[in-house]
């Protein structure tokens, strides 16, 4: 089997709610979709988001990474070669680590549907149900929130919502408790900083917001691994490592080396896909660390549901986003609160080729 031809597409999905963050507010998502043919007639697809202009490529540099850079040296190549494949993709383009994302999972996509697997069957099988997820509430006033999480709590049995901080220390601490006062004890919540706060306020924050209790994790509250490693220490609440873990495998091993966190933050995009990330689990399991895998939404879903599913350190909780629509072609949401992976061979999912182009040419 040989790869013939690949395809992408740039869409945006706006979320159901705009999303709030030390960085910014955002009210869409920017994709990048990628088709792989190959001359058996098998189509692999993938998907990867662009972390523009926060912190990473836009999507128009990750089209263009797909198309002049990394599409021409896999034409003509074994699909099932995944290894070969990713290393002739890094010389092509070091650093489009985006890019190769979406590329893997078709990779991935075509070597499980070719034989006749799901991918969590070729990336060693499963032995976790899927990607454990929780709830997630924008950050708002503290009665407004209150009811959202009364809600949802009533509705699916949340008792676990990320949430932000990073804002400023007095900000963050008035909020919070109110927000407390508000919830019930059973509530517990994931506080994630976004890397707002400096060591010192991040020592205020922290310390105050955890005496006040109901707090599962701090998610990334500050920029410097050394600083992460200060908290961690300083703290009885466990610190997740989300930016921080950008560099790949060299990142979770200095993440380990500097006793910087206790969970892992995987976002699959940053990484190049599913085969650096196995890479990453095997350090972090090593180095006795935990992840949760963020299962975003569509293609990106199903392969982070694959990968945890066969990731035996994935247990902490991620949220699944909340768009207002999907490029897929049969709805693909959690089951409770596990985000399964499609039983079907590949990534067990497909994509509606009319929804494609409609958001296609919304752009």
């Amino acid at each position: 089997m040989k790869i013939t031809g690949i395809s992408s597409t740039i869409v945006n999905i706006s979320r159901s709610r705009d999303l709030a963050t030390a960085y910014g507010i955002s009210s869409g998502t920017d994709t990048v979709i990628v088709q792989m043919r190959t001359d058996d007639g098998i189509t692999g697809i993938g998907q990867t988001v662009s972390p523009g202009a926060w912190g990473g490529d836009t999507v128009e540099t990750i089209k263009h990474h797909i198309d002049d850079r990394l599409a021409p040296v896999l034409i003509g190549e074994d699909p099932f070669n995944i290894e070969g494949n990713h290393q002739r993709m890094f010389q092509a383009h070091r650093t489009a680590a985006n890019a190769r994302t979406a590329l893997d999972f078709a990779l991935w996509d075509i070597k499980g549907k070719a034989l006749g697997l799901p991918v969590y069957e070729l990336l060693g099988g499963a032995c976790m149900p899927g990607a454990v997820c929780h709830g997630f509430v924008e950050r708002e006033e503290p009665q407004a929130m209150a009811a959202r999480i009364q809600e949802m709590t009533a509705a699916d049995g949340w008792t676990w919502f990320k949430t932000k901080i990073g804002f400023t220390v007095a900000e963050d601490f008035a909020w919070y408790r109110q927000l407390r006062d508000l919830v019930g004890d059973e509530i517990r919540f994931q506080l994630d900083g976004n890397m707002g706060y400096t060591l010192g306020d991040a020592v205020q924050a922290l310390t105050a917001l955890e005496r006040l209790g109901g707090v599962a994790l701090f998610e990334q509250p500050v920029r410097y691994l050394d600083e992460m490693a200060h908290l961690a220490a300083r703290l009885e609440t466990p610190i997740q490592a989300d930016e921080s873990t950008g560099g790949g495998p060299r990142s979770v091993y200095e993440i380990a080396k500097e006793g910087a966190a206790h969970v892992l933050h995987y976002k699959i995009h940053r990484y190049g896909g599913l085969l650096p990330c196995q890479r990453m689990s095997a350090i972090a399991e090593a180095a006795g660390l935990e992840v949760s895998v963020a299962p975003y939404f569509d293609v990106i879903a199903a392969a982070a549901a694959h990968l945890a599913a066969a990731t035996p350190i994935a247990r902490w909780p991620a949220g699944f986003s909340d768009m207002t629509d999907s490029i897929l072609a049969e709805p693909y949401e959690p089951d409770g609160q596990i985000l399964k992976p499609p039983p079907g061979p590949g990534l067990g999912v497909a994509i509606d080729e009319d929804k494609l182009a409609y958001f296609a040419a919304q752009r």
